[in-house]
């Protein structure tokens, strides 16, 4: 079994492959479909307070949009960050006209709402899909 072994090993050695993660810590990778919420009051409580915002400092799209808001996951600071959005777009007692400009809407105002210099922000549906995946603020 030594034998074996060894060889095993010299030719690990001499190939020169090795696996490498490319992907850099602080970028975010899709999540396709809304994360388990760790934190439900804090979600809830982020919900309210970006929807408080959007009524005083939102366009009238981001104010309408808003009201679709359940929770905000995530984790987001002064530098960096990733946030979930958690809406009833596609659901809900009132339908949405165009799902697509709501949630660019809220990614958006998101964006204008907490002054990272860099992150992500994602909006899912009333089913946990995703309509805007990794918007860029």
């Amino acid at each position: 079994m030594t034998p074996v072994l060894g060889t095993l090993l010299v030719i690990g050695l001499t190939t020169g492959c090795e696996w490498t993660e490319t992907t850099p810590e602080s970028s975010s990778r899709i999540q396709e479909v809304l994360p388990a919420d760790p934190d439900k009051a804090r979600s809830k409580k982020n919900g309210a307070d970006f929807r408080a915002w959007v009524d005083d400092n939102g366009t009238a799209l981001q104010r309408e949009a808003a009201t679709r808001v359940l929770d905000i996951l995530g984790e987001w600071d002064a530098n960096t960050g990733n946030a979930y959005i958690s809406t009833d777009i596609n659901g809900g007692l009132t339908p949405v006209e165009d799902s697509m400009a709501s949630a660019t809407a809220l990614a958006e105002a998101f964006d204008k709402w907490k002054d990272s210099k860099r992150g992500f922000v994602s909006v899912y549906d009333v089913a946990g899909n995703a309509l805007i995946a990794n918007y860029e603020f």
